[in-house]
């Protein structure tokens, strides 16, 4: 049997869900309430257990406009000095790569386009399962609806029992700044700056030409989830003052921040509900310390597609796809929210033990410490 399938979201999970739906042929439309499919400029990190999937889907990301870090380095807020250098990107075969998420959406678009996946945009739909028979989206019968509309996912907002998540006390700083302003070495360097209550992180973008910043603050209160709230420059560089000349010169450069506080939701019982079922952020919204966000959404869209092909009873598809994807994100949810706190050490004693022992480890054992995260990155939900 044919399934007739929507998508509510055309963001990175739902596009990638439909190219694999649509591989296993099924019939997709992917519904977007924004008038055309695109996102708030900003970077985005894709491990190998993402790249993975994307090769299998005939895509060739490696090929697309990214950086490819030769490393990232670790460094102590105060002087810049180095505490530790993990390698990446140290053979072909286990690719890490970094985004401007408007250029991964713009071809994982056009592989859509491709695919001849059906594309609704403009306009928030009305979705109701009242027909035992099928699902309702706009008027129009499927038999299958995906929700792939983000954290605010209205899907799961309608159909699911959620719990209210809480405020983690973290608040993130996001902007692009331009190449033209900085030193040369900005253009080649993937950094995590170190300090009491912050860290931060830069990454170069679109062959160097952008420099991508995050920065975390510990904060007491925050009104709000959300993730593109306009912030000010100049709150940012208080925030921040009295941090290394690499940090500091970057700050000056931010012009228009976005900012967003930090919320951890716990897991949902159930990703399914009846001909409904959940992927990517809609499903289990984390935090962004190991950078798996969008990785966890484009495994998500090759385990539902591959279920769906090989289990002809829906029901049993859907729940074969919760029961290998839950585990897994809840832990990868799990971790993310312990990693945080480690940049984060205030006591000057503490954070000095403990990057000595991050020196020490990336020196003495560099396999280690870039194999701390390998049951996260070295995944391959395409060989099962």
């Amino acid at each position: 049997m044919v399934l007739n399938i929507a998508i509510i979201g055309g963001g990175i999970g739902g596009l990638t869900a439909a190219i694999a739906l649509r591989q296993k042929g099924c019939s997709v439309t992917l519904f977007e309430q924004a008038p055309e499919i695109g996102e708030v400029g900003a970077g985005l990190q894709i491990s190998v257990n993402a790249v993975r999937v994307l090769r299998a889907l005939g895509l060739k990301p490696q090929s697309w406009l990214c950086n490819k870090p030769a490393n990232i380095t670790l460094h102590d807020y105060k002087e810049g000095d180095l505490v530790a250098r993990v390698a990446m990107n140290t053979t072909v075969d286990l690719p890490y790569l970094q985004f401007h998420r408007a250029d991964l959406i713009s071809e994982l678009m056009q592989a859509a386009i491709a695919a001849d996946v059906t594309l609704k945009l403009g306009k928030q739909v009305s979705v109701s399962m009242n027909n035992p028979d099928g699902v309702d989206v706009d008027g129009q019968r499927f038999d299958l609806v995906v929700g792939a509309d983000g954290v605010r996912s209205s899907v799961r907002d309608q159909f699911y029992d959620a719990q209210k998540p809480r405020f983690t006390g973290q608040i993130a700083w996001r902007a692009l700044v331009s190449m033209a302003d900085l030193p040369s070495e900005f253009s080649t360097s993937s950094r995590v700056f170190m300090g009491p209550k912050k860290h931060m992180v830069t990454y170069p973008l679109r062959d160097g030409n952008l420099i991508n910043l995050v920065a975390v603050e510990e904060r007491d209160e925050w009104a709000d989830e959300g993730w593109n709230y306009a912030g000010d420059p100049d709150e940012l560089r208080r925030l921040f003052a009295g941090w290394c000349n690499d940090a500091t010169t970057l700050l000056a450069h931010v012009n228009s921040p976005i900012v967003w506080g930090l919320f951890a939701h716990p897991p949902l019982h159930n990703w399914v509900k009846n001909r409904a079922v959940l992927l990517g952020d809609s499903a289990h919204p984390m935090v962004p310390f190991v950078a798996q966000g969008a990785c966890m959404a484009i495994e998500d869209a090759w385990v539902l597609a591959d279920q769906l092909a090989k289990t002809p009873d829906l029901a049993m598809a859907l729940q074969n796809y919760q029961d290998i994807r839950k585990p897994r994100t809840t832990k990868v949810q799990e971790t993310a929210l312990k990693s945080g706190r480690i940049y984060h050490v205030s006591n000057p004693l503490t954070r000095k033990v403990l990057h000595t022992g991050m020196r020490l480890s990336s020196v003495a054992a560099p396999s280690i410490m870039a194999g701390h995260y390998d049951w996260i990155y070295n995944h391959d939900v395409t060989a099962h």
